[in-house]
């Protein structure tokens, strides 16, 4: 037997065996273990998970990762309007659709296997270690297609029986997503509309019960794709319309046609962009020019069903980032074991081993949160699909399921992003100090940590950038502060308490970090309130003053602007002692994690102390050069 990537990493099992909280996830996912074709049982269901993700490993390590240079030499070409991959590149797919796992987490009865969405991502964190852009192209299937089956649900379009999905709309697209034979694609970027997706000019009208799209996507990973979900305008406004994301639609449409028994191109690829990474990745620029489609739920309705599928694409991003992290950690690793530099191998050397060392925890660390972060996901959303579909008709347990839907939905939220922004950052930190620790030999390309970097660099730059991810987070939690103070004041006070009285130093540690972030938060949220009691004051006068207490008066647009410039700095700490919460609670049940927690919350306290210092400090130079631009 050759080599495995999934066996052959004792972290990764461990969440896989240990963290996902399975017992709830394939209940679901197996309608209690009653669907016809279905799993038995717990055991059986978790046996056939594992099977999965070992033959995924297998096919990475034995197949995918010998032919990762290859697909970054060879590349993708547009020729004649149509994109060609390279030889290696199609080999690749081509065993990905033989071996059926592109249907892994579509339902049996719509042509998949019915895996949770915890199997997919972990398959999804193996082969973005053999390549991370082999990995972009296979999420494009099976998540489009579960996007599909939720907006199916969420429109009343999907039915469910006792075996299982009976009929969905938009079903011939989902199984051939499932099948291989074609691709999906979710289109926002346009020329003047990247993060700011108010500034979208994609027109949709609707003729004769049909809507026609015109315009451009930028930027489009598997723009060669059949079926595209497209964000377009559906109302007249200008750009800096404050209810500019109100008046985008969401919308299926088919690259080919069929018109006239002809088959036509529906939308035109322009482009195929030359990359600094991500060779076996197509990026595409996209000409739609009266492109027929399908509106996707309600008109004005599209970004709130965008998000939905871009929450899950942030989810897979950090499992990519953790990924490319494992393989530049492993390969500067073996190169470190094998070079002697002053008489002993460098890894030897205290300042390469303290790289290695910070290496290894951060993927550990960026692991674990995902992990957390995939079972509120993962349950969230089956949850809302099944009390979409088949809600209980016992009031109770639909009273009950809907409150775990709420904390479930509560906390995806609070985890998404942090997931994002710290698995991205770690991987092109990670990836540089791989190359580092190579020294001169590492920027000769065929040693191949050149292009763990190059392919590192986008992580922090597609579906949403580390800088939104930062303002998403920072928004949230000073959102739930100034909603629940109460609440806030007694989780920040707890944390103060416990940082003197925990036993042990490693949880008094954490506990401090904990404090700093919460006093981080109260340090913000006392300079947005004086500045916007200030204007208040100056808009309405003192007669109007109350208003300034009311939620209802807050626009985090307007009112939060004077915290974003500590946004990054916030993420930075607070997913640090998120991960350590985790790593912590691990170590509490599972003594072999002890020394792991240890480790990294040693490494942790500190650097949240620095960053939080600099939020208390203000930064005021940073406005004072602001003012002389």
């Amino acid at each position: 037997m050759g080599s495995n990537f999934f066996l052959d990493n004792d972290d990764l099992r461990f969440h896989f065996e240990n963290v996902v909280e399975w017992g709830e996830i394939a209940d679901l996912a197996e309608n209690g273990f009653k669907l016809p074709d279905g799993h038995a049982n717990l055991e059986e269901a978790k046996e056939f998970y594992r099977n999965v993700v070992e033959a995924v490993g297998e096919y990475s390590a034995d197949f995918i990762a010998p032919r990762a240079h290859l697909i970054d030499t060879q590349g993708i070409r547009l020729v004649d309007g149509q994109v060609e991959f390279g030889k290696a590149l199609q080999e690749v797919f081509d065993g990905l659709k033989e071996r059926e796992l592109y249907g892994m987490a579509t339902p049996r009865e719509l042509g998949g296997s019915n895996c949770p969405m915890a199997v997919f991502f972990t398959a999804a964190e193996v082969i973005a270690r053999a390549d991370v852009s082999v990995m972009t192209h296979f999420g494009f299937h099976g998540a489009i297609a579960l996007a599909l089956m939720l907006y199916a649900a969420k429109e009343g379009a999907m039915k469910y029986g006792p075996e299982g999905v009976t009929s969905v709309r938009w079903e011939s697209a989902i199984r051939e997503l499932a099948a291989g034979t074609v691709c999906g694609a979710m289109d926002l970027t346009e020329p003047d509309a990247g993060s700011d997706l108010g500034r979208i000019r994609m027109r949709a009208v609707r003729r004769d019960a049909k809507w026609y799209l015109t315009g451009e996507k930028i930027f489009i990973t598997a723009g060669y794709a059949q079926h595209h979900l497209v964000l377009a305008k559906t109302e007249e406004g200008s750009a800096d319309d404050p209810n500019a994301l109100k008046k985008l639609s969401l919308f299926l449409v088919p690259r080919r046609i069929e018109r006239d028994g002809k088959t036509i191109e529906n939308i035109r690829i322009t482009k195929v962009e030359e990359k600094l990474g991500h060779h076996g990745s197509a990026t595409c620029s996209l000409e739609f020019e009266e492109s027929e489609g399908e509106l996707v739920g309600q008109v004005n309705q599209g970004f709130e069903l965008m998000l939905m599928l871009m929450n899950s694409a942030r989810l897979g991003v950090g499992f990519e980032a953790v990924g490319l992290s494992e393989k530049a950690y492993r390969m500067a690793r073996e190169f470190a074991s094998q070079r002697k530099t002053m008489g002993q191998l460098i890894e030897r050397h205290p300042v390469v081993a303290e790289l290695l060392m910070d290496m290894q925890l951060d993927i550990a660390a960026a692991r674990a949160l995902n992990y957390d972060a995939v079972n509120a996901v993962e349950v969230s959303t089956r949850l809302e699909m099944m009390l979409a579909v088949a809600p209980p008709k016992d009031p109770e347990q639909l009273r009950k399921l809907q409150r775990r839907l709420s904390s479930t939905k509560r906390r995806a939220r609070l985890l998404t992003p942090l997931v994002k922004y710290m698995s991205s950052e770690n991987a092109v930190r990670i990836a540089r100090d791989g190359m580092q620790i190579h020294g001169g030999i590492g920027y000769i390309s065929e040693m191949g940590a050149d292009k763990l970097l190059r392919d590192s660099l986008v992580l922090t730059v597609y579906e949403g950038t580390s800088q939104i991810q930062a303002l998403m987070s920072l928004k949230d939690n000073m959102t739930q502060a100034l909603r629940k103070p109460a609440l806030f004041a007694r989780e920040a006070a707890r944390a103060r308490l416990m940082a003197s009285t925990a036993s042990g130093e490693t949880h008094r540690l954490y506990y401090k970090a904990e404090a700093s972030v919460y006093q981080s938060i109260m340090t913000i949220l006392a300079r947005v309130a004086s500045d916007k009691l200030k204007r208040t004051v100056a808009e309405k006068g003192w007669s109007d003053v109350s208003d300034f207490v009311k939620m209802s008066t807050w626009d985090p647009k307007r009112d939060f602007a004077p915290a974003l410039l500590h946004a990054e700095r916030f993420a930075k700490a607070f997913s640090q002692v998120a991960a350590a919460r985790i790593l912590l609670d691990q170590a509490d049940k599972f003594p072999e994690r002890r020394k792991l927690a240890d480790r990294y919350i040693r490494r942790m306290a500190p650097r949240v102390a620095a960053l939080t210092d600099v939020v208390h400090s203000g930064a005021a130079e940073v406005f004072e050069f602001i003012a002389e631009l």
